[in-house]
């Protein structure tokens, strides 16, 4: 089996107006595709991050993958966030790779914010 790309990576979320303001709002992702109260979508530099309320087959809200969001400015980034009431943790140096830090969005899911060095 060969894997040719990542298509989708999703967060399941209990309440899609409060992580819907955290993605589109807080960090100003722009809707790609939304469906009702169930699945919204959005193209973040060609990777397609979506948030969706639990239906069959899915894993419970909080319980889901990491997404790591590339920035440009991770300092102005985190400040942002933090301006905005979004508890985030200390910048964490990978070396010669980057830095990252992390917050949780309103159903407790990890986002990361990574800045290559």
């Amino acid at each position: 089996m060969a894997i040719s790309k990542v298509t989708n990576v999703y967060y399941v979320v209990p309440d899609m107006d409060a992580a819907l303001a955290f993605y589109r709002d807080t960090l100003g992702l722009a809707v790609k595709f939304q469906d009702g109260d169930k699945w919204t979508q959005f193209d973040v530099g060609g990777t397609q991050v979506a948030i969706g309320t639990p239906a069959p087959g899915q894993v419970d809200p909080g319980q889901n993958a990491t997404v790591v969001m590339q920035v440009d400015d991770l300092a102005a980034t985190r400040a942002g966030l933090t301006a905005q009431g979004i508890a985030v943790s200390e910048v964490i140096g990978m070396g010669g790779h980057g830095s990252f830090f992390t917050c949780r969005d309103p159903a407790g899911n990890v986002v990361q914010f990574f800045a290559r060095s």
